[in-house]
C-alpha cells in the first residue's frame, strides 16, 4: 500500500461560502483517476484537482502530493515541446 496526503474540500453544498479543507489519506493503489479543474471557493477560482478512487466516490483537492503534480507538469511540457515542433515543420513548408 502506498498513502498519500491531499487536501480535499469538504462543504455541506455545492458553492456554498461554508467550506472546510481537510487533509485527507489516500491510498494511492485505490485512485483511478485525477483530473484538473477549475474549483469555485468562496468567490474566487482556484486550480484543482477532480480526484476518483475505486470505489466510485470522487473529491475535489486542492492539493495533491508533489510526486503527482510532476506528471502534469510533464504532460504539459511535452505538450508545448510537440506544438513547437508542429508549427517548426509547418513553417518549413
Amino acid at each position: 500500500m502506498a498513502f498519500m496526503k491531499f487536501k480535499i474540500i469538504q462543504s455541506k453544498e455545492e458553492h456554498t461560502l461554508e467550506t472546510n479543507l481537510v487533509d485527507i489519506i489516500f491510498n494511492v493503489n485505490h485512485v483511478v483517476s485525477i483530473k484538473p479543474i477549475k474549483i469555485i471557493l468562496g468567490e474566487s477560482i482556484i486550480d484543482g484537482f477532480w480526484i476518483r478512487l475505486t470505489n466510485g466516490k470522487k473529491y475535489k483537492a486542492t492539493s495533491i502530493p508533489v510526486e503527482l503534480r510532476k506528471i502534469f507538469l510533464l504532460n504539459d511540457e511535452e505538450k508545448r515541446e510537440d506544438e513547437l515542433t508542429l508549427e517548426n515543420s509547418l513553417h518549413l513548408h
